[in-house]
């Protein structure tokens, strides 16, 4: 029997290596992808704590809002701001410039047949946007509304659906389907404020003569109801771009509207006429009474100059009564004289006296001789 040592492989050496080396690829493995996901959490931590923070706001042109988990904490209109980002924070952007919404009383649209002269079909229920005024008239009215947001606080509140006021009123599906949101509200109020006016006026005031004081009627009573809501939207402007009868009636209510057009025109002209011959017939009145005046100022002033002259006559009369008869003898004598062309003065036969004869109508000769040359 042999006893010399002898040495035997071990076959479960190479496994072993392999295994070694497998484990020690992993761990370098792990080590690259913990590595890795520790950059990338440093990263995504770094990119928190800063620029998910940080939001700009447009000034005049949009708000932001922030609120710490869920509760309000202030309004920011313009520069660069940073709070802890969202879960606890969250950034809310509003448009603050003007926004613009459009609302009509109009019946649904039919599409034309080319060449077709449109004509006025009746308005059906529930599909026809129409008015009906105080005395029983159907009109048709278009709106539209400037307005902006000036509070973003009570807008975010009291208004703003959806959450996100950027986006468009949400569809609403259910028993009466619709939209929901700002815009939805504000055509509601106004449409509610056009009913309540309308049906307090006459149609012809309406299309005529007062539609400056309907449309303020529609404004302030919008403006109302609106602010009660405190719903932080302001109203620039309420414009009534169109109001107009029924198509099928329009010509009738152009011939009315015509008819009155031509009547106020009529009594417009009679006015102006009245206004005329009264400020004529004033002034031919104010000429009259200051003739008059004239004509009393000249007639008393002569009554005083003859009562002054006669009064000196009679003083003088009564200290010689025949020398005052014979100067007013001769001085009427003269004046009558003074007036003749044609006097002759014939002495008479008896002594002293004499004849003073007159040719009678000497302006008949006259033009006799002129009529012969």
């Amino acid at each position: 029997m042999d006893n010399s040592n002898t040495t035997v492989d071990n076959p479960r050496e190479p496994q072993d290596s392999l295994y070694d080396a497998g484990l020690k690829s992993l761990v370098k493995s792990l080590r690259i992808v913990f590595l890795f996901l520790v950059i990338i959490i440093l990263g995504m931590l770094i990119r928190f704590l800063t620029l998910e923070g940080y939001f700009h706001v447009k000034k005049s042109q949009e708000a932001v809002i922030v609120l710490r988990f869920g509760k309000y904490v202030d309004t920011f209109d313009q520069g660069w701001h940073w709070f802890m980002p969202y879960p606890i924070h969250k950034f809310i952007t509003f448009r603050t410039n003007r926004q613009v919404l459009k609302v009509n009383f109009m019946p649904a649209r039919t599409p034309a047949v080319p060449g077709s002269v449109p004509q006025g079909k009746p308005l059906v229920p529930g599909r026809d946007a129409y008015l009906i005024t105080g005395d029983a008239n159907i009109i048709h009215t278009e709106w539209v509304i400037n307005y902006e947001i000036v509070n973003p606080k009570d807008y975010y509140l009291n208004t703003s659906w959806p959450p996100n006021p950027l986006d468009d009123d949400q569809i609403e599906t259910g028993d009466i389907p619709g939209t929901r949101g700002p815009q939805t509200m504000l055509g509601a109020f106004l449409r509610d404020a056009v009913i309540q006016v309308t049906g307090t006026m006459k149609v012809d005031a309406i299309l005529t003569r007062q539609k400056l004081a309907y449309k303020d009627r529609v404004y302030n009573l919008f403006c109302k109801n609106l602010a009660q809501m405190r719903c932080g939207i302001k109203i620039i402007s309420l414009d009534l771009n169109n109001v107009a009868p029924p198509l099928s009636t329009r010509d009738a209510f152009t011939a009315v509207t015509n008819a009155g057009t031509a009547a106020a025109a009529l009594v417009d002209k009679a006015k102006e006429y009245q206004v005329r011959e009264e400020n004529a017939v004033q002034t031919r009145v104010a000429q009259i009474l200051a003739d008059a005046t004239v004509y009393k100022t000249e007639v008393v002033s002569q009554s005083r100059a003859d009562s002054v002259y006669f009064d000196r006559i009679y003083k003088e009369y009564r200290r010689n009564p025949e020398t005052v008869l014979m100067a007013l003898y001769n001085n009427t004598l003269s004046d009558v004289l003074d007036k003749i062309d044609q006097k002759y003065i014939i002495a008479g036969r008896t002594e002293g006296s004499q004849q003073v004869r007159i040719k009678i109508n000497p302006e008949l000769l006259k033009e006799q001789a002129n009529a012969k040359d």
